[in-house]
């Protein structure tokens, strides 16, 4: 596991913008950053408003998951150590938050080319991720009060943005940099369950933190309705990440929430997720400690310049060329992978819930099965969160 750690700090991370990117095209020091478009691309929403396919689309998701994964290293170990680095994953997600002209708007990375260039669509993905970043740094002893301080600024501004936005008016979608409905972005309405959650945990967090009563009725205002739409989701229907991503909203609602009655159906339910995703990591290792999977972990990524593109449509006036990097091929280097510690992450996050010995083993085998000189995605990420929060749950 301390490969796997000094593999995303010392590969994937970039000190200038402290963010980490997506994967390697590779091997030199600067492989994670030295190809991704040029501000003057990005300028131009080339390849597309939200770069897909570039190596910057994720920096945010990838922050929530290292937050959570750092501050519980700290839960388990009190390593003081974990103070800095959780202070370097939040000057990321606070430039990232605060680098747009729009307030509360979330670009989903930013260049480190110049620190300030970014696409102007964004996800309700990466919102989520820095919402639950944001709590577990917050409500944890690494803050420092300008971090908190901050953390009730961008959460306030993303809150407005939200109430302002998330209308019938735009579908119920919050609206690009430009000021157009992107592609990701619906947050109310005819949602699926496991994205229900995703706009009363903002209200739930900026009232908790800010302590603006306003915040409390916004909250109220979705929260039924979102317990009831959240209760329709079948565990493994979507891919991990997808169960991750509600169960941080799940637990956030269940650690703020004051009604002891909304806390249990928050408890109830993260119950139901935890043995399905935690057994489903077995087929995975299984998958991949194979010679085909050691072929699959050391797929090599190419420059997204020259890979091929399909046409996703067009929304606001623009269109989304999808790099599709050498015919999805990468993708089984990551998402099996990622796959591994999400399912981990997923019923480790769940109160009362101790992770197996046997999960337990078979996580560190993976990581351990890993050759860190030829992986080149972002994917290990999800094997930090999950081993800390694992060890967290067997305390």
């Amino acid at each position: 596991m301390e490969k796997t750690w000094e593999y995303v700090w010392n590969r994937l991370f970039d000190e200038r913008t402290c963010m980490f990117y997506n994967y390697l095209v590779g091997h030199a020091p600067d492989a994670a950053t030295a190809y991704l478009p040029k501000p003057e691309l990005i300028g131009l929403v080339i390849p597309n408003p939200g770069g897909y396919g570039t190596g910057m689309e994720d920096c945010m998701i990838n922050a929530g998951l290292m937050m959570d994964g750092v501050v519980a290293r700290y839960e388990v170990t009190g390593d003081e150590q974990m103070r800095e680095y959780a202070a370097k994953i939040y000057r990321g997600m606070e430039l990232c938050a605060t680098v747009s002209h729009k307030k509360g708007f979330l670009p989903r990375g930013v260049s480190p080319a110049d620190c300030r260039s970014h696409y102007t669509d964004t996800s309700r993905d990466q919102y989520t991720n820095w919402f639950y970043a944001a709590h577990r740094l917050y409500y944890s002893p690494l803050a420092n009060e300008t971090q908190k301080a901050s953390i009730r600024r961008i959460l306030t501004a993303m809150a407005e943005k939200m109430e302002t936005e998330v209308i019938p008016e735009n579908h119920w979608n919050f609206l690009r940099e430009d000021g157009e409905i992107g592609l990701v972005g619906q947050m109310w309405g005819d949602v699926a369950p496991h994205e229900f959650f995703r706009l009363p945990m903002l209200y739930l967090l900026t009232w908790k933190t800010t302590g603006d009563e306003h915040w409390h009725d916004m909250y109220m205002r979705y929260r039924d309705e979102a317990i009831a739409g959240t209760l329709k989701f079948v565990p493994l229907s979507g891919a991990t990440y997808v169960g991750l991503q509600l169960q941080y909203s799940v637990r956030l609602v269940y650690d703020l929430d004051e009604d002891p009655a909304v806390r249990e159906i928050c408890l109830k339910f993260m119950q139901t997720m935890t043995k399905p995703y935690e057994d489903m990591i077995v087929d995975w290792v299984n998958r991949l400690m194979t010679p085909q999977g050691t072929e699959w972990l050391e797929i090599q990524y190419g420059n997204w310049e020259t890979s091929r593109f399909r046409y996703a449509g067009c929304k606001g006036g623009k269109g989304y060329f999808i790099p599709e990097p050498s015919n999805f091929r990468e993708h089984q280097t990551y998402y099996p992978l990622r796959a591994v510690g999400e399912g981990i992450s997923v019923a480790a996050l769940c109160p009362g819930w101790r992770i197996s010995d046997r999960s337990l083993d078979l996580l560190c085998r993976m990581a351990d099965f890993v050759n860190y000189d030829k992986h080149c995605t972002c994917a290990p990420i999800a094997l930090i969160e999950a081993y800390w929060l694992a060890r967290k749950s067997r305390l």
